[in-house]
């Protein structure tokens, strides 16, 4: 199923998207979905705009995911997810890695070891939508 349908036609209802310096994130009940631009390098200094959102919609206490829909090439800091924000919040149940090419994957693979929280890999955004719903 394509990205869209899924978000289209899927049961949960898009609350808000908004378009940010890094890309696009679409918030939904448990989950959101981000789709950051080609060759951006994620710091978390450019989450300045991201953070404020995530506290906005998911600050009352109740479970979410982020899920990351690798779409286009981009690279974190990995030393960033030791400080992240989002590792504070106990209700943050972890993260969603949407790959489609092999290299993605032995990135995940090395992101892994300095996600203070759970981090999976899936080869499909509706993969990782259901999981982000099992985990709530």
């Amino acid at each position: 199923m394509k990205r869209q349908e899924l978000m289209q036609n899927g049961k949960d209802k898009l609350i808000e998207r908004h378009n940010l310096n890094l890309g696009t994130y679409y918030f939904f009940e448990g989950y959101f979905i981000a789709e950051v631009k080609e060759g951006e390098v994620i710091t978390l200094e450019k989450l300045n705009d991201l953070i404020p959102l995530i506290f906005k919609y998911y600050g009352n206490g109740r479970p979410f995911s982020y899920i990351s829909n690798r779409i286009n090439s981009h690279s974190i800091s990995p030393i960033d997810y030791l400080n992240c924000p989002l590792n504070e919040m106990e209700n943050f149940n972890g993260y969603g890695v949407v790959t489609y090419t092999k290299i993605c994957e032995t990135s995940v693979q090395v992101e892994k070891h300095f996600a203070k929280k759970p981090l999976y890999q899936f080869n499909n955004l509706e993969e990782a939508i259901n999981w982000s719903k099992k985990s709530a």
